[in-house]
C-alpha cells in the first residue's frame, strides 16, 4: 500500500525530485497496534541523492487509536533516508531501497507512535 516506485528517480539526475500527495483509507488490520478513525492525509516529497533518497513528508494528518488512546496526527517536515545499500553502522532510522522502491509503511507507523506516545 505505502510501496513507492523510484525507478525514475534512481535512472535521472542528482538532486532530481517528485511530490505525491495521498487520502487513503486505512484498514483495521494493516497495522496491528493502530486503528485509523479517519483517512491518512499525506504529501510527500521525494529527493534522489548520490547514493541516498531523501523522502519528506510535509504533511501526514489522521486520527487513530492507540491502546485505549485516541490520537489526532498533525506531522510535518520529517525527512528520512533510503540507501541502495544500506552499512552495518548505519542508524535504524534509515530504511534501504529494494528493487527501486521505498517502503513508508514502518515510517509512518514509526511517526505515527511517535506523537501518540508524546
Amino acid at each position: 500500500m505505502f510501496e513507492i516506485p523510484v525507478w525514475d528517480l534512481l535512472a535521472s539526475y542528482g538532486w532530481d525530485n517528485k511530490e505525491l500527495e495521498f487520502d487513503w483509507e486505512i484498514y483495521d488490520w494493516f497495522y496491528e497496534d493502530l486503528t485509523f478513525l479517519k483517512n491518512l492525509e499525506m504529501r510527500i516529497k521525494i529527493i534522489w541523492l548520490d547514493d541516498a533518497v531523501t523522502l519528506i513528508i510535509e504533511k501526514l494528518t489522521t486520527q487513530v487509536r492507540f491502546g485505549d488512546k485516541i490520537c489526532f496526527i498533525n506531522i510535518e517536515n520529517v525527512d528520512r533516508e533510503f540507501r541502495l545499500h544500506k552499512k552495518l553502522e548505519d542508524p535504524d532510522d534509515i530504511k534501504t531501497i529494494i528493487d527501486s522502491t521505498i517502503d513508508l509503511k514502518d515510517v509512518i507507523r514509526e511517526e505515527i507512535l511517535i506523537q501518540c506516545i508524546d
